[in-house]
């Protein structure tokens, strides 16, 4: 029995670390993967009496979960509607398998490392041969001038790659090939062709998260600043190459530059203003945005405390009571993380929220101080603090989002708390 339970450790160990590729295979994978990870981490835990159910993350999502579980009973209008808030609850579990499977898991593995090299390696050449022919391997078509590789209808390609990345980072400290000894001139351009397939997908909130990104290693990180300053200039350097060498199926540069412009002026309204410009110069992020963001502070004031649950705002957002001229800033959600906890949660949830992103915060400043102190390259608190700044970006309040509520971008949110749960916990218990 106990070599069966070791097989699938090891099975469902490789399974974490390999996760990103079921979520690019569909929701289906990612979902059935989710809930074998938290039933098998904790029967296993149980079983060898390794698990505390007083744990102090444990019992801050629990209490997340329970503000997402209220309002959205107290807010019922079907269960179709109700259903992700009440079943929420495997998402935070999710973190906490993923820390309970990993740390009977050795991250230095080349197995791993290989996978990532050619997962990456794949998705870039798959975005290139999209954008510059408009198909990418498989078919799937260029859609509204943005690239989505294997996702298809899912313009969500830079989004991944984005929340992946700080991962990919984590797995190639662990396994020696970042150091401040030497610079892996191989990985530099890797992750610069990354940075590349990141800005040639057109989401633009990912662009500016990245470079975001990339400063914030660069300020938190004094031994990765080479690494970070040649990463850069060669990102830099593709983007001007990418339009230039050859003729692109998409001008990527137009809806970066001037389209963000256009809209933050307001002229892409055919030249109207449907609404009052922030300190009348400028739109928030666009009109669009600034419409969801009017709507939802309108449904705020009536639902302050406990909010309208996880759906309320796709429904409410038609009603007579908040309709916007020209039904404006109605929308699946809010557009924006922190409103739309808000907004479903009420303020017990946001409270919540803030504590986390102030404690994320708080982390980054004491293992900098610590990592400075030492002067040295400690591995894990080097991958603790990456995973720290790649949560802060994330999570980052000023800046569009998706849906929070959305299985896939739950998924992907958590699975980085899950990884920063293991590393804290490693840097706990010992050093590489």
């Amino acid at each position: 029995m106990s070599s069966v339970i070791n097989n699938l450790k090891i099975f469902i160990g490789y399974g974490v670390l390999i996760f990103p590729l079921f979520l690019i295979s569909g929701p289906l994978i990612a979902e059935l993967f989710v809930l074998i990870t938290i039933i098998f981490s904790v029967y296993t835990n149980i079983r060898e009496k390794k698990i505390n159910f007083y744990n102090k993350y444990l019992i801050f999502f629990g209490l997340f979960y329970l503000s997402t579980l209220f309002s959205t009973l107290i807010n019922y209008y079907s269960f179709d509607y109700s259903k992700s808030g009440i079943f929420y609850f495997r998402i935070p579990l999710f973190a906490f398998g993923i820390w309970l499977i990993l740390r009977n898991f050795n991250l230095n593995n080349k197995k791993i490392l290989l996978f990532y090299n050619f997962s990456f390696l794949v998705i870039i050449i798959d975005s290139l041969v999209q954008y510059y022919f408009g198909q990418n391997l498989i078919g799937y078509e260029i859609i509204k001038g943005r690239i989505s590789s294997f996702f298809g209808d899912e313009l969500i390609l830079g989004s991944f790659l984005l929340k992946i990345l700080p991962i990919f980072l984590v797995i190639l400290v662990l396994n020696g090939k970042i150091n401040n000894m030497q610079n892996n001139y191989i990985y530099i351009i890797l992750i610069s062709f990354i940075s590349l397939i990141i800005y040639i997908s057109g989401e633009r909130t990912s662009f500016f998260l990245l470079i975001f990104f990339y400063i914030m290693l660069f300020i938190f990180l004094k031994s990765l600043r080479k690494f970070i300053i040649l990463i850069c200039a060669l990102y830099f350097g593709l983007i001007i190459a990418s339009s230039s060498l050859l003729k692109p199926k998409t001008n990527t540069a137009d809806r970066m530059v001037i389209k963000t412009y256009k809209q933050l002026i307001g002229e892409s309204r055919y030249g109207k203003e449907y609404k009052k410009k922030f300190l009348n110069k400028i739109y928030i992020f666009t009109h669009d945005h600034q419409g969801h963001y009017i709507l939802a502070f309108q449904i705020i004031k009536d639902h302050f405390i406990f909010g309208t649950g996880v759906r309320g705002f796709r429904l409410l957002c038609r009603s007579k009571v908040y309709i916007l001229e020209n039904n404006d800033g109605c929308s699946t959600h809010p557009h924006n993380t922190y409103i739309q906890i808000l907004t479903s949660n009420g303020m017990i949830g946001f409270i919540l929220l803030m504590i986390a992103y102030f404690y994320v915060t708080r982390e980054m400043f004491k293992t900098k101080k610590k990592i400075d102190f030492e002067n040295s390259f400690n591995k894990l608190k080097i991958s603790k603090q990456i995973i720290l700044v790649g949560i802060f970006v994330s999570f980052w309040p000023i800046a569009p989002s998706g849906n929070f509520f959305n299985n896939w971008m739950s998924m992907i949110y958590f699975y980085q708390i899950g990884f920063y749960l293991y590393l804290k916990h490693k840097n706990e218990k010992e050093t590489y």
